[in-house]
């Protein structure tokens, strides 16, 4: 699995879009979200080639992973989802799986439209960013994802190396691929088909491997 990303800030909004470059059944198909924090607004669109148009996830459906994949539709996200609120603080936030003990741990309850559901999440108190997630529903873990490696003081956010493991337990390996670099913000708004041509223009997507990427790795499955 290979994936290109791209994130914009714009005040109290971020924009992050994901493409899908790799398997070969998958390319083209990508994901925007849109978050904006002073309205408490969260959009998460899809779009695969067989589809006509993008689709507009439901809430309930955004706490779910991208298709064959444990990369969760939290875990692309570049702040909490608004639909999330603390919990009493005699709910417990056990991150003990992670290799983050000493990050600060925060515990929400899911909206109405997801009862049982449960994130749990760590943060980095040097960065502010996530760098675990827990993901419950009804007491049973769903999701898991991790920052094992983070991106450094250029690349907060964009972190080198993570891993993700969904009910079944089998952990996977994603790695950014070389150094983030600057897109014209013009490419973004144009949208998803001028976006790609620039990104394939920089990083020779649909000729090989190239720096800027995410891989996933499921031979450290287990680990």
């Amino acid at each position: 699995m290979r994936y290109a990303i791209v994130r914009r800030f714009a005040g109290d909004t971020a924009e992050t879009w994901l493409f899908v470059t790799e398997p070969e059944t998958l390319a083209g198909t990508h994901v925007r979200i849109v978050e904006d924090r002073s309205r408490c607004h969260c959009e998460v669109r899809t779009f695969v080639p067989t589809m006509r148009r993008s689709l507009v996830l439901t809430e309930r459906h955004v706490f779910g992973c991208l298709p064959l994949t444990d990369i969760g539709y939290l875990d692309l996200m570049a702040w909490r989802h608004p639909g999330l609120a603390p919990v009493p603080e005699d709910r417990e936030s056990d991150l003990s799986w992670s290799r983050w003990p000493g990050a600060e741990p925060h515990c929400h309850l899911g909206p109405a439209v997801t009862p049982g559901l449960t994130v749990t999440e760590a943060v980095d108190p040097g960065t502010g960013t996530v760098v675990a997630r827990a993901v419950d529903r009804r007491g049973e873990p769903e999701h898991r994802w991790e920052v094992l490696e983070p991106g450094g003081p250029d690349a907060v956010g964009l972190p080198r190396v993570v891993r993700a493991c969904g009910p079944g337990g089998r952990w996977t390996e994603f790695r950014r691929i070389g150094a983030p670099f600057p897109v014209d913000p013009a490419h973004v708004d144009a949208g998803p088909d001028r976006l790609l041509d620039d990104l394939d223009r920089r990083l020779n997507l649909r000729t090989g491997p190239a720096a800027g990427r995410f891989a996933a790795d499921g031979r450290h499955g287990g680990r």
